[in-house]
C-alpha cells in the first residue's frame, strides 16, 4: 500500500469546520426546559397564567403583571444525572453532579394605591432584569458492544468514494483523513486502486465504545415590563438575550476480538473536542386574561432565538496495525497516530424552535391553585446559516432538519396548596419528542414536588425535580448498512432552594 501526499488549504479547512455541525446538534439547542425558581419549577413550570413569579418571564411575561411589590430573588440549584447505556445486549453505567445557578433577578414595581388606583385603568406597571436558566448540558454517557456486521471506518471510506475516492483526499474531513494517515483506510487494488476501502476486519468481530462528556448550558438574560389593566387584562414583553457553552470530549474506540493477530488490526482510538459559544437573542409577547378572581387564561407566543456561534474543533485518532508495518521494516511500530495540530474555527448562526403556549389556572379562593399550560415547539423550523460559499451545505443540513424532526407537543401540570404561610407544591410536565420517527423516540417526564414559606417581607423554597428521558443513538451511520442501536436511559435529580425579598 502507499500513501500519498495532503497538502491543506484554507478552504479546506472551513469546509471541514463547516461540516461539524449536524441536526443533533440544532436540536441539543433547541430542545430547552425551563428551570428557574424553585416555585415555578415545583409545578412544572406551569406558569403561563399563574405569574407573580420570574421564572414566568421566559415563559408569558405577562405574568409581571400580577407584581404589587418589588422583589430580589436568588436561586442555585444542585444536579445529580446518572445514564445507562445498552449497546448489544450489553449495559454500561456513568454519572455526573453539578452545581449550578438557576435563576437570578430583580423586578421593580409601581402599583396604584388609594385613589389613584380607583381612577386608574392601568393598576401596576413593572420592570424586571435578571436571567432564568434554559439548558443544562451537563452530561456523561457510556456504551459498548460486539458488532460483526460493520466499522466507524467504513462511514469514512464511503466518505470518499462520495467525493471520487482516494483522489478526493483534498476534500475529506478531518476524521477520514486520519483514518487514511493511520493505515486503516487506503486504495483498493486492481480495477479498484482509487477506491477507498476500509481495512478493518469486522467480520471477525469488533468490540466498539463511545463515550461521550458534556459541560455547559444555555442562560438567558431577560428585560421584561408589563402591566395590569383594569384587573382583567394583564400584558408583558421579554426580551431574552441567551448565553449559549457547550463543551464535548467524545472518545471512540474498537477493537479486534477475533484472536486473529495478522489481520493486520489490533485497535483503533477515535478523540474529538468540540467547544461551542455564542449569543442569541428573542421576544417573547404574553397576555393573561382574568375573568374572575377564581380563573386565568394565558397566551404567550416566541419568537426563535437567533444565535451567533462559533465552534472550535480537534480530533485525533490512533491505531495499532498488528504486523502490518512490520512487513517492510521490522523495527517500525505498530502504531500510528494522527492529530490536529490547531484547533479549527467557523462562525455561523442558527435559529432555534418557535414556541406557542396555552394556558389556564383555577384558583381556589386563598387556598392554592392548580395550573396547566400546553407548548407547541416547531422543531423542524431550526435552521443554519453559514457564510457565502457554503449556502449549499446550509440547505443540506436544514432539509434534514426538516425532514427529521416534528412540531412537538409539551403539557406541564401542577398545584399549590396554603396552609396558612406554608405552601405544599408538586407538578408534572412531559416534553413530547421532537422526531417524525418513533424509533429515535426523545421525549422525557419531570416530576417534581417542593415546600415554600410566606414572611411578609421575605421567602424561600425548595423542590425536588426528577427527569426520566430514554432515546435510541447510533454511534455512527451507513447509507448501505443497518448499524445497531444504542439505548440511553437517563435519570437526571435536581435540587433547586430560591430565596427573596420584597420591598
Amino acid at each position: 500500500m502507499k500513501k500519498i501526499l495532503l497538502t491543506f488549504t484554507n478552504v479546506l479547512a472551513l469546509f471541514v469546520t463547516a461540516n461539524a455541525q449536524d441536526e443533533f446538534d440544532a436540536l441539543r439547542y433547541g430542545y430547552t426546559n425551563y428551570y428557574g425558581t424553585a416555585r415555578g419549577l415545583s409545578v412544572g413550570n406551569a406558569m403561563g397564567s399563574v405569574g407573580g413569579d420570574f421564572s414566568a418571564l421566559s415563559i408569558n411575561p405577562a405574568g409581571i403583571g400580577i407584581y404589587r411589590r418589588g422583589e430580589f430573588v436568588l436561586s442555585p440549584s444542585f444536579q445529580i444525572s446518572n445514564n445507562t447505556g445498552t449497546y448489544q445486549n450489553n449495559t454500561n453505567l456513568a454519572n455526573s453532579s453539578k452545581l449550578n445557578m438557576s435563576q437570578f433577578g430583580i423586578v421593580l414595581t409601581n402599583a396604584k394605591k388609594g385613589n389613584l388606583y380607583k381612577r386608574s385603568a392601568w393598576k401596576a406597571g413593572s420592570f424586571a432584569i435578571g436571567a432564568n436558566r434554559l439548558a443544562t448540558f451537563n452530561n456523561e454517557y457510556t456504551y459498548s458492544g460486539n458488532n460483526f456486521q460493520s466499522s466507524l471506518i467504513e462511514k469514512y471510506a464511503d466518505e470518499f468514494n462520495s467525493l471520487g475516492g482516494i483522489k478526493a483526499i483534498n476534500s475529506v474531513s478531518y476524521p477520514a483523513y486520519a483514518a487514511y494517515e493511520t493505515w486503516l483506510i487506503d486504495r483498493g487494488f486492481g480495477a479498484d486502486s482509487n477506491t477507498a476501502v476500509s481495512y478493518v476486519p469486522f467480520t471477525g468481530g469488533i468490540n466498539q465504545n463511545k463515550h461521550v462528556y458534556e459541560r455547559g448550558g444555555i442562560n438567558e438574560l431577560v428585560i421584561s415590563g408589563g402591566g395590569n389593566y383594569k384587573e382583567v387584562l394583564l400584558l408583558g414583553a421579554t426580551v431574552g438575550i441567551t448565553s449559549l457553552n457547550y463543551k464535548r470530549t467524545l472518545n471512540y474506540n474498537e477493537e479486534d476480538i477475533s484472536g486473529d493477530n495478522n489481520n493486520d488490526f489490533k485497535y483503533m482510538h477515535f478523540t474529538e473536542n468540540l467547544s461551542t459559544n455564542g449569543t442569541g437573542i428573542n421576544l417573547k409577547l404574553g397576555a393573561i386574561i382574568k375573568p374572575s378572581d377564581n380563573f386565568r387564561f394565558g397566551l404567550a407566543l416566541h419568537t426563535p432565538t437567533y444565535y451567533q456561534l462559533n465552534d472550535l474543533s480537534q480530533i485525533g485518532m490512533e491505531s495499532h496495525t498488528d504486523s502490518l508495518l512490520l512487513h517492510s521494516n521490522p523495527n517500525n511500530s505498530p502504531i500510528s497516530s494522527y492529530s490536529q495540530d490547531t484547533a479549527l474555527s467557523f462562525n455561523y448562526g442558527y435559529s432555534s424552535p418557535y414556541k406557542a403556549i396555552l394556558s389556564g389556572t383555577a384558583f381556589m379562593n386563598q387556598y392554592g391553585f392548580i395550573s396547566a399550560d400546553i407548548e407547541l415547539v416547531g422543531y423542524s423550523s431550526m435552521k443554519y446559516y453559514y457564510e457565502p460559499g457554503f449556502e449549499n451545505i446550509a440547505n443540506a443540513m436544514n432539509t434534514v432538519i426538516k425532514n427529521l424532526f416534528k412540531t412537538a407537543l409539551n403539557a406541564r401540570i401542577g398545584a399549590e396548596v396554603k396552609l396558612e404561610n406554608f405552601m405544599l407544591r408538586a407538578g408534572a410536565a412531559y416534553y413530547g419528542s421532537p422526531y417524525k420517527n418513533t424509533q429515535y423516540d426523545a421525549s422525557k417526564l419531570n416530576l417534581s414536588f417542593g415546600l415554600g414559606y410566606r414572611a411578609d417581607n421575605w421567602f424561600t423554597d425548595i423542590t425536588y425535580i426528577n427527569s426520566n428521558q430514554k432515546y435510541g443513538q447510533q454511534p455512527y451511520t451507513l447509507s448501505n448498512t443497518s448499524v445497531p442501536f444504542a439505548e440511553i436511559k437517563n435519570s437526571t435529580s435536581n435540587v433547586v432552594f430560591t430565596v427573596g425579598i420584597k420591598f
